[in-house]
């Protein structure tokens, strides 16, 4: 039987990239992964455009509450992603043996711009799908 990995997404307010990496690693690891994300800086909410958009593609997240970093699950951790460069500027050090990720995004993620984004993102999975 195949390990499960222990994956960590981290961005600064996790409200909305880190939401939407749990959230689809959740949905195409299955049982192959244990996901969780969080923020170096804890918001009180989940973006609520990152709802209505990952809703979209059959994604309900609107119970995630915006979490701020777990110590013992970060040290934990097989892999953690850091999703923008705030957060990989701001995150502690990984300890050695845990594999790191650097999924930066160096653009402002704007409400506008996150809209599009998952829009094209709805656009390229309806597509994909085999009918």
């Amino acid at each position: 039987m195949q390990e499960t990995k222990k994956i960590y997404y981290l961005s600064v307010f996790n409200r909305a990239r880190s939401q939407i990496a749990e959230a689809f690693t959740k949905k195409y690891g299955g049982e192959r992964v244990s996901v969780e994300s969080a923020g170096v800086d804890g918001a009180k909410d989940v973006h609520p455009l990152t709802i209505e958009v990952m809703k979209e593609v059959g994604i309900d997240i609107s119970q995630n509450r915006s979490k701020t970093i777990n110590m013992k699950k970060f040290v934990d951790s097989d892999v953690i992603v850091k999703l923008c460069e705030e957060a990989h500027e701001r995150c502690p050090i990984v300890p050695f043996g845990i594999q790191q990720n650097n999924g930066i995004l160096k653009t402002q993620l704007t409400p506008m711009r996150l809209k599009q984004t998952l829009s094209d993102f709805v656009a390229f999975e309806t597509k994909s799908k085999p009918a």
